[in-house]
């Protein structure tokens, strides 16, 4: 455990979520370098030039002490009650190193190593495997070669009457590596007695530490000393019912945290969310999916920098008030030596307006700590989220874990300081996520429109009821992440006569679960097509929260072109650019060519990651095309299909944004603006220009303006 690295944000918290209603508690979590801090409710507004920050009457105390809390880094299994360590004892486990320890990091450890009945499987910081025991004469031990990264091996250690044995046997039979017998003389009886084992961990000094990067498959327990071994080296899954005390089957519950001992029920539990649904030792490549495989995905795939919950104590909780109306809010924590605001997004109990807001809360979390290093681009100092994350080991899905594998899980219970009003994206010096966003929700309150909030969490959990009564819907700037129940909310809604404003760029991209058991979690799958920082591992594509398969929604037969009518084009972080008209249209009457040459995004409303039609991934044939943007030859295309062209697809260059128009079968519509830069540019010149025009009379033909409010059928297509 490390205390938090302050250097960057001298005070930082996180609430238990971030969807709320008014009457519901809030319960925060904070660390601080000063203990007196200032605590005020805040409501978030935009002027178009900044965050706007009104104090909201609400029952919480004017100071509170906040301690210097530590970050728990590190998954690992515990297993309260393992087999007694007796007069002999071995422990066999298979094993898949991906990074050196930075200490010595357990495999199979049992016992305090510094006081008590102990013995252990470990990692030395030069990546060879040692077996210790605690004797009565003191420790004793034996190590085995250095272990090569990304291979199997199935080490077993033991000791009894003839001594310290450690027998390390590489999988892969075509390496240049041998299996190894090392052994010593005995010291002794060993010390005797219960004690609890770790997986991927140890316990020194009644402190937990020595944390694993890699897989372990197939943890086992014997009351002697093993030494006739083809038998377990050929079947690990046998062992149980020959002459195993102990042997825990990793393949069980792969959806949760437990794990089942076969042979007395002496089972555990993992903690700190260490990756499943992975690959084992007896992985053939015949079946890709864990959820129909006979064998091959009993493996737990641990890291040393996990962390699913800071699970630090409140330092406040209070009461919404009942009569909150829905909108943006805040907890400021103010010490002398900084400050940090928690945002909280509040849904009214009933509608209230005729048109909602769907918090992007999943790509919120997908980016609020991304630090990726990007050599070749600069870095703006303005930007606070990802300084803090690399000073402390925390990671977004686009991140890697230290031992180098993809980060696919995020946690909203740690600090996210990229879900913060003032938050600058680092390599474009600009708003991104919730803080362009805030761009669009002070538009709306700016020209008079009316709306509610809700929330990515709260689309998965109830569906399309949760859009029950709203003549129209609208997104952020960058919408990526979507579950499936999602999708299927959104479809309904628009087959049901729905108007949907798609407003950002790159949306309904990657196939994104919300843990069903701790909705706090997101979990993705990063597959071999798109745009991508990392991928999955072979066999290792399907989420192990619902078992789904992972990847491209477009992979799934459910591009966002079927939805949305456009889907992802291309990314560049150069200049925007303008978007050319296509040609006459109601909507556009009033509106000069050329749109949006302007925006706190890049300079232009197409900007940063775009979108276009495509046909071949769903495109209706129906859909208009309003205007075209064609960007920068340093865009690059998102591409995904073949490296030949269809001979059926666009012709056109990919690096492109297109403003479109989707009127559906059931009186449904859906506009789409192509562009995550769009809603930075709507405030531009005081909100008096043509992007500002167009998605004002957009609304109004959905029916939402302020001027349609008594006149439900003023508006409608």
């Amino acid at each position: 455990m490390a205390l938090v690295d302050h250097t960057r944000a001298p005070v930082v918290g996180y609430t238990d979520r971030l969807n709320y209603r008014p009457g519901e508690r809030v319960s925060v979590h904070a660390s601080s370098t000063t203990p007196d801090v200032a605590v005020r409710v805040l409501r978030v507004d935009h002027d178009g030039s900044a965050p706007v920050r009104t104090p909201v009457d609400v029952d919480v105390p004017a100071r509170i002490t906040v301690p210097h809390q530590d970050f728990a880094h590190g998954s690992y299994g515990l297993v309260p009650r393992p087999p007694t360590l007796g007069a002999a004892v071995s422990f066999a486990v298979w094993v898949w190193p991906t990074a050196r320890p930075a200490e010595r990091a357990g495999l199979m450890s049992q016992g305090d190593a510094e006081d008590g009945p102990h013995a252990e499987l470990a990692l030395r910081a030069d990546g060879a495997p040692e077996f210790a025991v605690r004797t009565e004469q003191g420790v004793v031990h034996v190590a085995g070669p250095v272990l090569r990264p990304r291979r199997w091996y199935l080490v077993v250690g033991g000791y009894g009457e003839a001594g310290l044995r450690l027998e390390v046997r590489p999988r892969d039979r075509l390496a240049d590596e041998a299996y190894t017998v090392v052994t010593a003389p005995p010291a002794g009886p060993l010390v005797q007695g219960a004690a609890p084992m770790w997986f991927a961990a140890r316990c020194a000094g009644g402190r937990r530490g020595g944390y694993f990067d890699g897989k372990l498959d197939g943890p086992t327990v014997f009351a002697d000393l093993r030494t006739e071994l083809d038998w377990l080296a050929a079947d690990t899954r046998s062992a149980w019912h020959l002459g195993a005390r102990a042997h825990w089957e990793l393949s069980h519950d792969i959806g949760g945290d437990a794990v089942l001992e076969l042979v007395d029920g002496r089972h555990g539990k993992l903690h700190n969310q260490p990756l499943r649904a992975v690959t084992g030792h007896d992985w053939s490549g015949d079946v890709l999916d864990w959820r129909y495989a006979d064998r091959g995905y009993s493996a737990v795939h641990f890291h040393s920098d996990d962390l699913a919950d800071c699970g630090w104590a409140p330092v406040l909780e209070f009461t919404l008030p009942d009569d909150l109306p829905g909108g943006c809010y805040a907890v400021e924590l103010a010490s002398e030596e900084g400050v940090d605001r928690l945002p909280l997004f509040v849904r009214p109990r009933e509608r209230t307006a005729r048109l909602a807001f769907l918090v992007p809360t999943l790509s919120y979390l997908a980016y609020a700590l991304e630090h990726v290093h990007m050599p070749f681009l600069p870095e703006d100092p303005a930007e606070v989220a990802a300084p803090f994350a690399r000073d402390n080991h925390l990671h977004s899905l686009y991140d890697r874990h230290r031992d180098g594998s993809g980060s696919a899980t995020a946690s909203l219970r740690r600090p996210l300081l990229g879900v913060r009003d003032d938050h600058v994206f680092r390599h474009a010096s600009s708003p991104h996520q919730y803080s362009e966003d805030l761009h669009l929700l002070g538009w709306l309150r700016r020209q008079g429109f009316e709306f509610d909030l809700v929330t990515d969490h709260d689309l998965h959990a109830e569906g399309v009821a949760a859009l029950a009564g709203y003549r129209a819907v609208v997104t952020g700037s960058h919408p990526e992440y979507w579950t499936g129940r999602m999708l299927d909310a959104a479809e309904a809604y628009l087959g049901d006569g729905g108007r949907l404003g798609y407003l950002g760029g790159n949306g309904a991209y990657w196939v994104t679960s919300i843990h069903p058991r701790k909705p706090w979690l997101a979990e993705l799958r990063r597959g071999y097509a798109g745009v991508r920082m990392w991928e999955s591992e072979p066999g290792e594509l399907h989420l192990a929260s619902t078992g789904e398969p992972g990847g491209l929604w477009q992979e799934r037969g459910r591009a966002p072109h079927r939805l949305f009518g456009i889907g992802t084009t291309a990314a560049g972080l150069t200049a925007g650019a303008a978007y050319e008209l296509a040609g006459p249209h109601p909507l556009l009457a009033g509106i000069t060519s050329p749109l949006g040459g302007f925006g706190a995004v890049l300079g232009g409303a197409a900007s940063f990651e775009t979108d276009g039609i495509d046909p071949l991934l769903g495109s209706p044939p129906n859909i208009t095309l309003l205007g075209r943007a064609v960007l920068g030859d340093d865009y690059q295309s998102a591409d995904t299909g073949p490296t030949t062209p269809h001979p059926l697809g666009d012709p056109l260059d990919r690096r492109r944004a297109d403003l479109t128009l989707l009127e559906t079968p059931g009186g449904g519509a859906v506009f789409a603006t192509g562009s995550i830069g769009w809603c930075a540019a709507l405030s531009h010149d005081k909100d008096d220009n043509d992007v500002s025009r167009l998605t004002a009379a957009v609304l109004r033909w959905f029916g939402v303006g302020p001027d349609t409010e008594d006149d439900p059928d003023a508006a409608a297509p």
